[in-house]
């Protein structure tokens, strides 16, 4: 990926002749090798922005389908007090 970068970005930008060439040489896969920069700039935003939603909609399936916890008994902390007191 980082190479595919460096093509796009760097590369085809500093020499332009190359750019004649992937057209000669690669014929109708030209537009593989020579992305618009435009382009290169958008693609991890994009893909940033699908893996936050990828994470949210994992989240949000995760709450939906874990069954609610069962209640806490209501325990009445000072009756085990006094019952402790009375056993010294």
């Amino acid at each position: 990926m980082l190479l595919y970068y460096t093509w796009g970005l760097v590369i085809l930008q500093l020499f332009p002749d190359l750019v004649t060439w992937v057209n000669n040489t690669f014929g109708g896969f030209a537009p593989f090798f020579r992305p618009d920069p435009a382009f290169l700039v958008q693609l991890p935003i994009y893909l940033g922005v699908v893996l936050i939603m990828v994470i949210a909609m994992w989240i949000g399936w995760t709450m939906l389908t874990t069954p609610a916890p069962e209640p806490l008994e209501d325990f009445d902390f000072d009756e085990e007090e006094v019952a402790e007191k009375a056993e010294e």
